[in-house]
């Protein structure tokens, strides 16, 4: 069984060719049946890529989409993949929209995978996540457009001075000494190209 990689997508370009691709994904999403015999239903990738008059079987599109919405000219949707993003279901897209662009942001935290291909922070501004367990058992996270402000939201969750990476490696190991199943890890999201 895979891990699974949650991924934020949003496409922006020419008005007209995000409202196709909106009413494609959209025709898709509302079939009784899926448009290709699958597991994940009517969103599978994999129905998608079909749709664009591809092979889905030559295509890394194993998973699905949801939350698919208009905002203004923007399309934007969230995936659950296995194991990474599957851009290359969106390369895809861009073949048949020439004029679209897609910004992602993926997180599967089974094998650390933390990245963005938004440079410029235009719909994923957020560089840092923060993921901890406190020795209470307690579940705190949070994400970060910068490395600092972590540090300061983290020192004041546990009362102490964390100023550094190394701080939250030090609280980590002295979380784990009370309880084996405490953790504090703070992720840096990867610009990817």
């Amino acid at each position: 069984m895979p891990n699974w990689c949650s991924t934020a997508y949003a496409i922006e370009g020419d008005a007209k060719e995000i409202k196709s691709l909106y009413e494609l994904m959209k025709r898709l999403e509302d079939m009784e049946k899926p448009s290709v015999e699958n597991g994940f239903g009517t969103t599978w990738l994999g129905c998608l890529v079909d749709a664009l008059g591809k092979d889905w079987h030559n295509v890394h599109c194993r998973g699905s989409w949801s939350c698919l919405e208009l905002e203004g000219d923007v399309l934007k949707f969230s995936t659950e993949t296995a194991w990474s993003p599957c851009n290359e279901t969106f390369d895809l897209v861009l073949e048949k929209y020439p004029s679209l662009q897609y910004y992602f942001q993926a997180e599967e935290p089974g094998i650390g995978i933390y990245e963005t291909n938004d440079e410029d922070g235009t719909y994923f501004s957020d560089r840092y996540f923060l993921d901890a367990c406190t020795p209470d058992e307690e579940y705190i996270s949070e994400y970060f457009e910068e490395l600092e402000d972590a540090f300061q939201w983290l020192e004041e969750k546990v009362g102490k001075p964390v100023r550094s990476v190394e701080d939250v490696n030090a609280l980590a190991a002295a979380w784990e000494e009370q309880n084996e199943d405490a953790f504090c890890y703070l992720h840096e999201f990867d610009v990817v190209s």
